[in-house]
């Protein structure tokens, strides 16, 4: 077994350059390339043997390079099994600050060893994704060179701007705009016509002429809502391309692209799934001042039970959740945290109140003192425009499962 291992690693010491976007790699004598809309897949399989290498292109980061790393580790090998990894090593390299993260799962009865390495540099983040069920051939992916040519100010860097009906996103060669949820437009779609017709008369066609409107063809699950045409602005009578998906999350989110052409519009998002990410950019810097006052979320639901065999009604369980953070201009905080569960009839309350103090040591963060067991908790912060204000997120940094979407209620 130990000669067969040998020669595989050999295999590395021929390598051939290759590019896929902004990144350049070398691919090691016996692998084959494949690219999609998001990465160029690495991979080597002799029908015993395989390991992949998903390289992916650059794309805006998370609030913080910990939360960068942290979401692509749940991303990408969670499902498989471990929900943390087992080692975890951080350091900096050329500008770029760098998580290596690791573990082995089990799959169809053999080891599955997981390697993730998160790479982030001013507000840009791209990964490699490695996956092996050899611990040879994992060395080999890992030890691909994978170097990012996007340029430090890249011109992807978007600046948010809230305004009345959408978040706008705006670089030196495109502009997206996020639109609010509006339960009342998605209401008065009629069942005969499509939701891409529908958003694209309702928002796109009161601000631009367009010519040729095409929807997206392909053959996906979920299917994909998507409209593209050249056009003309009509405020300021400019020709340029704009492109609408719409992602159904808690409610129809209608995310718009204006270009110059469509071949920038491609470069900016190859594949019109391209363009969810921007959903994840609609967000705003936390100060003192913004955050002062009371934040709630309820949270809630039921469940009613019938008889299998005879149809009758046997009764409902239901639960109900409220948080609610105040924080005060003296630097102070104080939380409250109720949940009720009733089940046969009998309904039962547990709650939790911690108050102490708060501190931004940056836009992004937010530590609260005297939290579980008396110890300061860090949470990940930021505040999302919604229609006529924003929500307050708070993401427990130590299980970012947790996460309270906060409303302003004084």
């Amino acid at each position: 077994m130990l000669r067969p291992l040998f020669l595989l690693a050999c295999a590395a010491c021929a390598q051939t350059p290759d590019h896929f976007d902004a990144l350049s790699f070398t691919v090691p004598k016996g692998w084959t390339v494949e690219r999609n809309a998001v990465a160029a897949i690495v991979q080597y399989d002799n029908g015993r043997q395989y390991a992949k290498a998903n390289l992916l292109v650059p794309r805006p980061a998370e609030a913080t390079h910990q939360a960068t790393a942290a979401a692509d580790w749940q991303f990408h090998a969670a499902k498989f099994g471990p929900v943390q990894p087992a080692s975890v090593n951080t350091t900096t390299r050329n500008g770029w600050q760098i998580t290596t993260a690791s573990a082995v799962a089990s799959l169809k009865g053999q080891p599955l060893f997981i390697t993730i390495a998160t790479y982030t540099s001013n507000g840009l983040a791209h990964s490699a994704i490695h996956f092996a069920n050899d611990a040879a051939l994992l060395q080999i992916a890992t030890a691909i060179p994978v170097t990012c040519n996007a340029p430090q100010n890249t011109p992807d860097t978007w600046t948010p701007t809230a305004k009345p009906a959408y978040v706008e996103l705006a670089s030196p060669t495109a502009e997206v705009r996020l639109y609010y949820i509006n339960d009342a437009l998605d209401k008065a779609r009629p069942n005969t016509v499509g939701p891409p017709e529908h958003y694209w008369a309702a928002i796109v066609e009161p601000a631009f002429r367009t010519a040729n409107a095409r929807k997206y063809e392909g053959v996906n699950y979920p299917p994909v809502y998507f409209m593209e045409a050249t056009a003309q602005d009509r405020q300021t009578g400019k020709a340029v391309y704009v492109a609408m998906k719409i992602v159904y999350a808690g409610g129809a989110r209608v995310i718009v692209a204006i270009t110059p052409n469509q071949t920038t519009h491609r470069r900016h998002f190859p594949h019109p799934n391209d363009m969810d990410r921007m959903l994840a950019l609609n967000k705003f810097p936390v100060t003192a001042e913004a955050i002062r006052g009371t934040w709630v979320r309820n949270a809630g639901g039921g469940v009613e039970y019938y008889n299998a065999y005879s149809g009758a009604y046997t009764g409902m369980a239901a639960n109900s959740t409220t948080d609610e953070f105040t924080f005060n201009a003296d630097g102070t905080y104080r939380s409250t945290h109720r949940y009720a569960n009733t089940a046969n009839g009998a309904t039962r309350f547990n709650g939790l109140d911690y108050q102490g103090r708060f501190s931004l040591p940056t836009p992004w963060e937010l530590h609260a003192t005297n939290r579980v067991d008396g110890k300061t908790k860090k949470f990940w912060a930021r505040l999302e425009a919604v229609r006529g204000g924003y929500l307050l997120v708070l993401t427990d940094s130590d299980y970012e499962p947790l996460q309270y979407i906060l409303y302003r209620t004084r």
